[in-house]
């Protein structure tokens, strides 16, 4: 039996940052901009300088916007430990900046620290309704002391990819939304299909699908109780239930490789599935593109011969299936502390989230009156590496299934304390280091829960 790895490093940004820049503080929203008041807005950023996609952006804004000139200014091509510092180190030392897109962790940290500005003088300047543009998820994901500190930009959930042409030949049913037990019973009929190397292709330490039907049902990874004392919460049999299923999917019922096979092999699960060596797959959209570069660069044998067809994470119980649905926000414009023009910035936020999705390369966007049929343009549409337009790769349908989902988000039926946003990360990246001791049939679910919650109790009192 493999014994407990400690945990290295992840005491990351997420706690450890300290902001020099004050408590937030609600701004006079500023005054329109017009002839005789021009307004220059400051946005900086992590990668929007590839594809033309920030200059893009600020020509079509100057259309619309005249009296509005912005400045873009890109601090790297990701969101990085290095990117952070140089980003806070501006903020730090006073400097305007009016806009930026962080990920939703990263921006709540800063809420929280006094590093950014809520909007909600903003929000009412401009008429808006926030609930009802974004939907819970996006109100309750960035919100904190009731006040909203960003506009959300982009989404990801996860789904059931599977081999629809298959399926159809062989009389397998596949409902758009199955419980754990539905799900199993789906895949041991692709078991039976002749031919495939796997039923299912799973990256199990993918925590976020591992834990997925446990969040749909309520779970969260830490809790605060009355008396605000901060715990871990490992020990819940809804997230005890949802590894027990992939643990027994692989190891019991030789459904899909084990952790240990898939790593033995450098499994690509989406390679896997191209090539039809297996029915299924979990996974985000990004599936999707993956497969264009898959069809038309590399091996680039063209398109897949089979039509895909999409279904729900599945989830623990029947009742789970309309209680909420796994879509999470990934991020969100926000206006740091230095902003001087929060009207402003924030109707840019919304220009940028809200529209342009022919440019803006986002694919699931949280504006509930989006154009999807452009957003998912991005899968259905591709130029490859030699410069050929691909188009109709995925029928729309299809595309636009995969980043919808039937009900509010988990994220905004169940918000989590803003103030424990911070102890995701570290527990996520401790459950991603030790999960292969319990999926290996290297310990037993009891004593695997118990020392999770001992090592995850201790990062939670180290960040405290």
């Amino acid at each position: 039996m493999k014994k407990f790895l400690l945990l290295a490093a992840v005491l990351i940004l997420a706690g450890s940052m300290v902001f020099a820049t004050g408590q937030s503080q609600a701004p006079v929203s500023g005054q329109p901009a017009s002839a005789s008041n021009p307004v220059t807005l400051k946005w900086v950023g992590f990668g929007f300088e590839a594809n033309n996609t920030a200059k893009n952006l600020m020509d079509r804004y100057k259309a619309r916007s005249p009296y509005v000139t912005i400045d873009y200014q890109e601090l790297g091509a990701l969101a990085d430990t290095d990117g952070m510092a140089r980003l806070d180190t501006l903020v730090a030392g006073g400097q305007q900046i009016d806009v930026c897109y962080l990920g939703t962790s990263d921006l709540m940290n800063r809420a929280i620290n006094g590093a950014a500005l809520p909007l909600d003088q903003a929000i009412a300047a401009n008429g808006d309704d926030f609930v009802k543009d974004y939907g819970k998820l996006g109100a309750e994901a960035t919100l904190y002391n009731g006040h909203i500190y960003g506009v959300p930009r982009a989404g990801n959930t996860f789904k059931v990819f599977y081999n629809k042409t298959m399926a159809d030949k062989y009389n397998i049913v596949v409902p758009d939304q199955m419980t754990q037990a539905e799900f199993l019973d789906v895949t041991k009929k692709f078991a039976a299909v002749p031919g495939l190397k796997y039923p299912a292709c799973i990256q199990a330490l993918w925590v976020q699908i591992t834990y997925g039907a446990a969040s749909v049902a309520g779970w969260k990874s830490v809790q605060k109780d009355s008396s605000g004392k901060v715990t871990v919460n490992f020990d819940d049999q809804r997230f005890k239930d949802t590894i027990k299923f992939y643990h027994d999917y692989a190891q019991v019922e030789k459904m899909a490789p084990t952790v240990a096979v898939y790593a033995a092999e450098s499994l690509n699960r989406r390679a896997v599935f191209a090539q039809q060596q297996c029915g299924l797959i979990l996974d985000g959209p990004f599936a999707l593109i993956y497969l264009q570069g898959f069809m038309f660069n590399d091996p680039g044998n063209g398109k897949l011969p089979f039509e895909i067809g999409v279904s729900e994470l599945p989830v623990l119980t029947q009742a789970d299936k309309t209680k909420s649905s796994y879509n999470e926000l990934a991020g969100a414009f926000y206006a740091p502390s230095t902003a001087k023009n929060l009207l402003e910035a924030y109707k840019f936020m919304r220009f940028v989230c809200n529209e342009n999705f022919d440019i803006n390369g986002v694919y699931m966007p949280i504006y509930t009156g989006s154009d999807l049929t452009t957003a998912v343009g991005t899968f259905t549409n591709f130029t490859d590496k030699n410069g050929v337009r691909q188009t109709n790769i995925f029928p729309v349908d299809t595309a636009i299934k995969a980043v919808t989902v039937p009900n509010d988000s988990f994220l905004g039926v169940f918000p989590l304390d803003p103030s424990l946003n911070k102890y995701i990360p570290p527990l996520d990246s401790l459950l991603e280091e030790q999960l292969p001791v319990y999926l290996n049939d290297e310990m037993p679910l009891d004593t695997f829960i118990q020392q999770l919650t001992q090592r995850g109790q201790d990062i939670v009192n180290n960040l405290q």
